[in-house]
């Protein structure tokens, strides 16, 4: 079984997935609810000396953090490139940076340093498959539900419509309650206009049997 990294859509270093693979994993592109990697057990978020610093600067470092730790993962923040040099350029001082780095720790959020993209993808391979070793599976990642993706799924959970041709009808009819109070003059067989026809008007408490439109 090959190791998975789950890569979220809005990262958008794709040497470090490139490295990923050549590393010996696989990647699937989600949309993680926090950060922007996870492998096994862990979470990651991939900030480079310069986003790090400014984070720090700006506040969201903590945010981030906070929402992290929120997460039912181990949590990870990768450090990419040479932060002591990028900090002989900055103004800030060298004390706030370990400070913040301290405060991580307090809040069990793990700081780890890379040189560049290629050892990020290395570390992010190698954190995957560890934890296939050990037993523990590459966990699923819930997406949220977009009102647009339910419509498709409403509609296209009557008989004989799918999603390509819920799709169709949510642009000829803007709503899906204006499809169905149409559904009459929806351009599908007369079979499947029959059992739609007795899946909508057919009371609850009348019987369910679709055996004589099937």
């Amino acid at each position: 079984m090959q190791p998975v990294v789950l890569v979220d859509t809005r990262e958008h270093a794709e040497e470090v997935v490139r490295y990923i693979k050549e590393s010996g994993c696989g990647v699937v592109k989600t949309k993680l609810e926090v950060g922007d990697y996870v492998a096994g057990r862990f979470v990651f978020e991939r900030k480079s000396v310069q986003d790090f610093i400014n984070s720090i600067i700006d506040g969201r470092l903590f945010d981030q953090a906070t929402r992290l730790r929120e997460a039912k993962l181990r949590p990870v923040i990768v450090i990419e490139g040479n932060l002591w040099e990028e900090l002989r350029y900055r103004e800030i001082s060298p004390n706030a940076v370990l400070g913040a780095q301290l405060a991580l720790h307090g809040m069990e959020i793990g700081v780890l340093y890379t040189v560049d993209k290629t050892q990020t993808g290395a570390l992010l391979c190698l954190a995957a498959k560890k934890e296939i070793k050990s037993g523990v599976k590459t966990p699923k990642v819930r997406k949220k539900a977009d009102v647009r993706s339910l419509q498709i799924a409403l509609l296209a959970s009557l008989p004989g419509i799918g999603p390509k041709r819920a799709e169709e009808f949510l642009r000829r009819y803007g709503t899906p309650l204006n499809a169905l109070l149409n559904y009459k003059a929806w351009d599908i067989d007369e079979k499947h206009h029959a059992v739609i026809k007795r899946v909508l008007e057919t009371p609850y408490s009348a019987s369910s049997s679709l055996d004589d439109f099937m």
